[in-house]
């Protein structure tokens, strides 16, 4: 079926509900972008998934919806050594995946495995467990020698490799899910649903327009999970997803939409997150890999007016947003030619010349593409270079430039950033050489040495050479921060509980309720023609 016919006999399905089953509330339903997610916990990337994940999966740890602090999950209960480097956690009696099976350590162990495995995104957050480093780059394939394993049924051990004052937090990530035995050798998931998973939803069907999902009822916290069905619709029409919130047939916009036409203006949630917009060099081939070179470059960009606080709330001069206790980072803030030439000199490009076409690739947004054309506008002006811009398709961009096919294909991109935890690592161990996230292909020696040491550092001194690290990034330009980002989602708290503005902007589906509407519903519930036209005309 046609995915935008497909799309409108959904709506109309939606609205030709009768009032009186919809007053029941058992569905809540969300709207995400057009891009459908990757339901393998493993080999997701993006924060939509990472959202519906929350419904789906579990680890040993989840985040509380409103402060973010890790909440026991899994684990019944857990001891740390004296040197807080051995974990055990006892896995809950009563987990058991949705078909009814027990949960073991077994499984932390299979799933966990297969992470290393794959090497996948967010391989190297498992860095910090003894031997897994070695174990996912080949250098040591011996499972023995990685300090994870399942000491009995439901008793699971974790060796670090040195303290890590974050590692419960860590443990809240997609990443650390469990996989039911059945799938760690399926390649395509949705073709696999009905499957197991051992979170609070299970999954029920996916089309090219929505993902159903059902109450687990074997989960450990089944009791506390109030909403029978989730629905998750997946369009970039603005004006159809503002029409069925507008209407009371969608609950959540978590993306789509036109903000302004939100007849219910209270329900427009718009707060700061722990995440940044920057552009990249690609640091893989000569002469982007020079420092002097990238560090030129971008000594001859207008950064005031870049960043201009007219554009954006938050402008960025550093990757990482400051956090209490973390040393102040110094980055590229102002231009200055006569550095630049220097440096372009003694990297033997006097005033550019010699220096290879620049190739600009973005999302075809208006932003980025502003933003790569004052790139090109400045470089071509003060060097007399040749800088093509690369627009992409918006909905493949961010797998397109991760590609490593694609790789060589671009000089500078961009990527925004969402910390899955609140540190400094969140941002910085993606820029350490070989991590599977390097996509920039960046490897600076003065870099890991901080990096490196800080893995051994007491708190202050950790937190002092991160900076020095973030610094190096920076001033090095492989690094260009722009803005701090703010979430924006549609969504009456007051009809919708357990839903909270947080700086991870992550809601787990577990918590959410209904309450009381601030507004009735709008009349157009029971599916009125004038309704019908208005909304379903958008998608034709």
């Amino acid at each position: 079926m046609n995915s935008r016919l497909s799309l409108t006999v959904l709506v109309l399905a939606i609205i030709l509900t009768p009032v009186s089953a919809q007053a029941q509330e058992t569905e809540f339903v969300t709207v995400y972008g057009a891009q459908l997610p990757e339901l393998d916990p493993q080999r997701a990337l993006f924060s939509n998934e990472a959202q519906i994940h929350t419904a789906l999966y579990e680890g040993l740890f989840t985040y509380d919806p409103q402060s973010l602090e890790p909440v026991r999950a899994l684990a019944q209960s857990w001891e740390r050594s004296a040197d807080k480097k051995l974990y055990r956690f006892t896995i809950r009696e009563n987990a058991r995946w949705s078909d009814g099976t027990t949960i073991t350590a077994e499984d932390f162990v299979r799933s966990w495995f297969r992470m290393l495995d794959l090497n996948a995104d967010y391989a190297t957050f498992f860095d910090v467990i003894a031997g897994a480093k070695e174990y996912r780059t080949g250098r040591d394939r011996n499972p023995e020698h990685v300090g994870i394993k399942a000491i009995d049924l439901r008793t699971l051990e974790v060796s670090l490799v040195r303290p890590v004052a974050y590692f419960t937090r860590l443990l809240c990530h997609q990443s650390f899910s469990l996989i039911h035995p059945s799938m760690l050798n399926v390649k395509d998931w949705r073709a696999a649903i009905p499957y197991p998973v051992n979170g609070p939803y299970k999954p029920v069907s996916i089309t090219d327009d929505e993902l159903v999902l059902a109450k687990n009822d074997q989960y450990w916290d089944a009791q506390n999970v109030s909403i029978p069905t989730l629905r998750m619709m997946f369009t970039d029409d603005d004006a159809l997803a503002t029409s069925l919130f507008n209407t009371g047939h969608v609950h959540w916009l978590a993306g789509p939409g036109t903000y302004e036409e939100i007849l219910l203006q209270t329900a427009v949630q718009v707060f700061p997150i722990y995440s940044t917009h920057y552009w990249f060099f690609n640091c893989r081939s000569a002469p982007w890999n020079d420092r002097r070179v990238r560090r030129a470059l971008a000594l001859l960009l207008p950064w005031d007016t870049i960043r201009s606080g007219d554009l954006y709330r938050l402008p960025a001069k550093t990757l990482v947003l400051p956090l209490p206790g973390y040393a102040k980072t110094k980055g590229i803030e102002k231009a200055d030619r006569e550095e630049a030439l220097k440096l372009l000199s003694e990297a033997g490009y006097p005033n550019g010349e010699g220096l290879p076409e620049i190739v600009i690739a973005f999302a075809d947004y208006e932003r980025p593409r502003s933003i790569a054309t004052s790139f090109k506008t400045e470089w071509e002006k003060a060097l007399g270079l040749k800088v093509s811009l690369k627009p992409m398709e918006p909905a493949s961009y961010y797998q397109t430039i991760g590609s490593r096919a694609e790789s060589s294909s671009f000089t500078l991109a961009h990527e925004t950033w969402i910390g899955d935890f609140a540190d400094p690592e969140a941002f910085l161990q993606m820029w350490t050489s070989g991590a599977p996230l390097n996509i920039a292909g960046y490897d600076d020696p003065a870099y890991m040495e901080s990096m490196d040491q800080s893995y051994s550092a007491g708190d202050d001194a950790r937190m002092v050479l991160l900076s020095q690290a973030e610094t190096e990034l920076l001033q090095g330009a492989a690094c260009l921060p722009i803005y701090h980002n703010f979430a924006a989602s549609v969504i009456d708290t007051d009809y919708i509980q357990g839903w909270y503005q947080n700086a991870l902007d992550v809601h787990p589906y577990k918590y959410l309720r209904f309450g009381t509407p601030s507004i009735n519903p709008n009349v157009a519930r029971a599916g009125s023609a004038s309704t019908i036209a208005r909304i379903t005309a958008s998608v034709q």
